[in-house]
């Protein structure tokens, strides 16, 4: 932290929004907006100000600018001719291509991890379905659903697969939170969650694929009927 050589008065310090010393303050709005995105707390297509969003953060437009390079370069945001910079808008064809390729991938890893389950994994995904559970807030409840899914598939031991498999579910995230936000679905992804953890337990591969097929395709016509009635 740069001390104060008594001259000039010190930075403006973000107290309302809580952003913390130890991390950039570009990197903690980045963090912020990402999540108020993702949760579609900010709509597709609204707008970004750079001078509202330093002013809620009490900061210069500086930091700003960096967050939302960031969130551009995740897709999240774009930059329009005499529009500025708004939230990026939802793809009908993003969802389905997001999916089929999701579909391809994720059975693959879950009928390889379903082979290798341990207790331990079993305890370890149990401790995220609980805090699932009892999430409050669409954000929170999106975390601990990526954690589910990292666990799941950790023993499948196939890295460059899980790390495309990230990148899709990144894409896929976004569109998921507006569903959620918008249907109330995810209690039944929850209860999706606990049965493909049962195969998992029992090392039923097969049914495992079978599950995580369905739970797929019901979250994607979800989306898809939520982004009907939005551009209704």
């Amino acid at each position: 932290m740069t001390k104060s050589s008594g001259k000039g008065r010190q930075p403006p310090t973000p107290s309302s929004e809580g952003l913390q010393a130890r991390q950039s303050i570009s990197g903690q709005i980045a963090d912020r907006l990402r999540a108020e995105i993702l949760s579609a707390t900010i709509g597709p297509d609204q707008p970004l100000r750079q001078d509202h969003i330093a002013r809620r953060f009490a900061v210069s437009q500086a930091p700003v600018r960096e967050a939302l390079k960031q969130l551009a370069s995740e897709r999240l945001v774009v930059a329009q001719v005499n529009r500025g910079v708004r939230v990026a808008p939802l793809d009908r064809n993003e969802v389905e291509e997001t999916a089929a390729l999701r579909l391809k991938l994720e059975l693959d890893l879950i009928e390889s991890a379903a082979k290798n389950f341990t207790a331990e994994d079993v305890w370890r995904a149990t401790e995220v379905l609980n805090v699932i559970s009892g999430a409050t807030g669409i954000s929170n409840l999106m975390r601990a659903n990526d954690e589910f899914h990292e666990i799941i598939y950790r023993p499948a031991n196939k890295p460059v697969t899980a790390a495309v498999v990230r990148d899709l579910r990144r894409r896929y995230a976004r569109y998921l939170g507006f569903m959620w936000q918008k249907s109330g679905h995810a209690p039944a992804s929850l209860t999706e969650h606990r049965e493909l953890l049962d195969c998992l337990r029992r090392g039923k591969a097969r049914e495992a694929g079978e599950l995580l097929r369905k739970h797929i395709k019901t979250s994607t016509d979800a989306i898809l009927e939520a982004l009907r009635r939005h551009d209704a």
